[in-house]
């Protein structure tokens, strides 16, 4: 029996199951409670807005002048991803609300293909450029779920400002949207959806943190958790940033950063204008490291998809469930490149190190003789001790608020327990 076909076999066993065998503190990640959304662990206010498909909006994020957005705070999942460039673009998930305004939308990229895969989704964009194009008419599948242009009206909107270029203009009516799939015959027929986990209960092995940076090339976003409202705020570029939709901090009870590989695509097509000349793709088959954020505590773990007809799943580095907060969830995909990215946790205990012996040592960009030296640490500098790379003979610190240096550990007096106790933040393809 195909392996779908035995999944489709145990999700609806699992259904005829009595209440006492399914008693659990988690939600999922393969049966729900009935009107409780599957991408959130909420329950909804109209169940029946979970009996069709998810809508996948592609929502630009470059140049800084398209914030703030409209709509991201009533996404069920946001993703981040990368672009040419080293800006990135979101892709946000809306199943268990509509929204009468979300953008502003741009063109779709070859990752969005995988998404639409993975939530079973219907998929809205502006534009592509013709490679991309050439793949999606050669995906069946997404094909048939995909909604592209510029109009009509309400669907697809133009909301001109002053000083905005066009193509940063068109906002989306989620309704309407879906009303416009089912005019253009899209496949609008609802699919299970599963993978995800969900538990008020914190997971065993949390480390406490205020907060994180993910480096991009050239893009900075921070997130910080903000106690009172329990969830985390989202910054890029050392400005706030607001969801123009509801007015509040764009935020997310639980924050993911995701590493996979990014396949660069040398030539999309002759006469392409983007930078590089250059797209991505990401399959998502396999496995990758995670870090899971939230509650103000970190975890790390790990992505798992066997298939390309399957979702995500979620577990623990000891193979357990990873189970996600109840609400909204903000992945960060970053690439699994030398130097693709770099991550610098706020942590709520960070250990207070300083230099040791007489002679200074080096601060640099990364974590290698080979990086830039940006000065010289002196003996009785102090720092706060942040991460490590892989090997663990680098270790991350940050001074006075200032950004993340590079030294190596032996003028700092730490132990190899000292250092193995830290986040690895950088690319796990780094020693």
């Amino acid at each position: 029996m195909p392996r779908r076909a035995v999944l489709t076999f145990v999700l609806l066993l699992l259904t005829l199951l009595p209440l006492s065998a399914q008693e659990t503190s988690l939600i999922g990640p393969y049966i729900y409670p009935p009107g409780v959304n599957p991408l959130t662990g909420l329950e909804v206010d109209d169940p029946t807005l979970l009996n069709r498909r998810p809508l996948l909006v592609k929502i630009s994020d470059y140049p800084a002048i398209v914030r703030p957005q409209s709509g991201l705070n009533q996404a069920d999942i946001v993703w981040e991803h990368l672009l040419a460039g080293g800006v990135t673009r979101f892709s946000a998930i809306y199943l268990g609300r509509d929204v009468e305004k979300v953008g502003p939308i741009r063109s779709g990229r070859l990752i969005d293909f995988e998404l639409t895969r993975i939530y079973r989704s219907l998929f809205v964009y502006s534009g592509m450029a013709q490679g991309t194009i050439d793949v999606l008419r050669g995906d069946g599948l997404v094909s048939s779920r995909a909604i592209g242009g510029s109009d009509p009206c309400p669907a697809l909107c133009r909301y001109p400002r002053e000083g905005v270029a066009l193509e940063h203009t068109l906002f989306g009516d989620t309704a309407a949207l879906r009303e416009l799939a089912i005019e253009r015959d899209r496949d609008v027929t609802p699919e299970p959806i599963y993978g995800m986990a969900f538990s008020e209960a914190l997971p065993e092995g949390g480390q406490g943190v205020m907060g994180i940076n993910v480096n991009y090339a050239e893009t900075q976003i921070e997130w910080r958790y903000n106690a009172e409202t329990g969830r985390f705020e989202r910054g890029q570029d050392g400005e706030a940033q607001i969801d123009e939709y509801d007015g509040q901090p764009v935020s997310a009870d639980n924050v993911v950063i995701l590493e996979e590989e990014h396949t660069v695509q040398p030539k999309v097509s002759d006469g392409y204008w983007g930078p590089g000349d250059f797209a991505f793709s990401v399959n998502f088959i396999g496995s990758g490291r995670i870090f899971l954020l939230r509650d103000g505590q970190y975890f790390e773990g790990e992505w798992r998809r066997e298939e390309r007809d399957e979702p995500l799943s979620y577990y623990d580095m000891q193979g357990n469930i990873l189970p996600f907060k109840p609400g909204r969830t903000f992945i960060n995909l970053v690439p699994r490149w030398i130097d693709g990215y770099q991550l610098t946790f706020f942590l709520e205990d960070a250990p207070e190190v300083s230099v040791q012996g007489t002679l200074g040592i080096n601060m640099r960009v990364g974590p290698g003789d080979a990086y830039v030296a940006l000065d010289v640490a002196y003996p009785g500098d102090t720092f706060m001790l942040t991460g490590r790379n892989k090997a663990a003979d680098w270790v991350q610190l940050i001074r006075d608020g200032q950004g993340a240096v590079w030294m190596q550990p032996d003028a700092l007096g730490l132990s190899i327990s000292d250092i193995l106790s830290l986040p690895i933040v950088r690319p796990t393809n780094e020693r």
